[in-house]
């Protein structure tokens, strides 16, 4: 400690004189996306429902594959044996069964036993029905299937809906009374006889399209025609949100500058309509996931052989065709329960998805 001129200093500072402050940091500038991320995760209900619903789709496409590995047999091998005694009701989950894939009767029609060089498999969920089928690896199968028509009907919804919708609520005059028309005339038809009426009449030409494993037959069929009679959805969305947008004072500035319509869509309009294009879009997986198990009772859809959610189902209760009563010898309820948890738990978790996004990106309509 020194005294000098007046001042006192202790050590290196100087008593009396002012200390510098350090001023806090300035927080980071935060994107558009970012506040929704951030509102989106403060929401717990609606991460979990996201982690599940990821968890499903990366199950139903990655699992198929690794089950098949890890048991030894895929989703299309049958095991005639996996039945419990004479009757044909099928084998409950985790049953090791004969791995035999044809099997043998006696004079009369009984099933001999196996021979015991052919060894055993195991149906981690029992068998599917009166074939033998794996459960579980049909049911992952089914999933895939399944997200693949809800997840493509989307996409084609929005390639149709969205260009209609900026046609119609920008341009407006007799374009828009044409659009409003035309989505007004889809709407008034009953759905399901749509999609049925066009399975059937379109089966021959559409339903051969397939892509090897990673679309079967039928699939980009059935995705068409969902996306064809669901576009109306969008296009009214987007149509209804351009005809106030257009007004506005930014758009107006655009076109003071002379901007093109295009570049104005593009650049200014479009960013304001991804929003609920987004919740809907979550909304709209989970219907088309409900309309794929709604065509399947009506007997249309994809092949036989392509297991869906749907299709599973129906393999226990048949169509509305050809509707299977109920029988306690052969019913069995894993056969209901294991395809409705999973179409449950998707549909839930997406229309909680839905919720959550519709909060995080209009927080003030909340």
């Amino acid at each position: 400690m020194a005294e000098e001129g007046g001042r006192i200093e202790v050590g290196r500072v100087a008593v009396g004189e002012a200390r510098p402050r350090s001023r806090p940091a300035a927080p980071e500038p935060r994107g558009p996306w970012r506040l929704t991320w951030d509102r989106f995760r403060r929401d717990r209900l609606s991460l979990a429902a996201a982690c599940l619903f990821a968890t499903i789709v990366v199950v139903s496409f990655a699992g198929g594959p690794i089950a098949s590995a890890a048991v030894g047999h895929n989703g299309t091998d049958l095991f005639p044996y996996a039945m419990n005694g004479a009757s044909l009701k099928p084998v409950g989950p985790w049953t090791r069964v004969p791995n035999v894939g044809e099997a043998q009767s006696d004079e009369y029609g009984n099933l001999v036993k196996p021979p015991r060089s052919a060894g055993t498999t195991l149906l981690v969920l029992g068998a599917d029905g009166p074939l033998g089928r794996d459960e579980l690896i049909r049911l992952l199968d089914g999933g895939k299937t399944s997200l693949e028509i809800a997840l493509l009907g989307v996409f084609f919804a929005l390639l149709i809906g969205v260009p209609l919708g900026c046609i119609g609520g920008y341009f407006g005059g007799w374009t828009d009374a044409s659009v409003a028309r035309l989505t007004e005339i889809v709407m008034a038809f009953p759905l399901i006889l749509f999609l049925v009426l066009a399975s059937v009449r379109l089966s021959s030409s559409l339903t051969p399209i397939g892509f090897g494993s990673v679309l079967p037959k039928g699939v980009f069929a059935v995705s068409l025609l969902i996306g064809i009679f669901t576009s109306f959805y969008p296009t009214r969305l987007v149509r209804v949100q351009l005809l106030t947008l257009k007004e506005s004072e930014f758009v107006q500035a655009e076109h003071m500058i002379g901007a093109s319509s295009t570049r104005i869509l593009r650049r200014h309009l479009f960013p304001h309509l991804v929003p609920t294009l987004l919740v809907w879009s979550a909304i709209a997986v989970a219907t088309n996931i409900l309309l794929e198990v709604g065509i399947s009772f009506v007997g249309v859809g994809v092949q036989a052989s392509t297991a869906t959610w749907g299709s599973l189902l129906t393999t226990t209760w048949g169509t509305i065709y050809a509707p299977r009563p109920y029988d306690s010898r052969v019913f069995t309820p894993w056969l209901t329960v294991f395809p409705t948890v999973a179409i449950l738990a998707t549909v839930l978790s997406l229309n909680q998805i839905s919720e959550g996004l519709r909060h995080a990106m209009e927080p003030w309509r909340s």
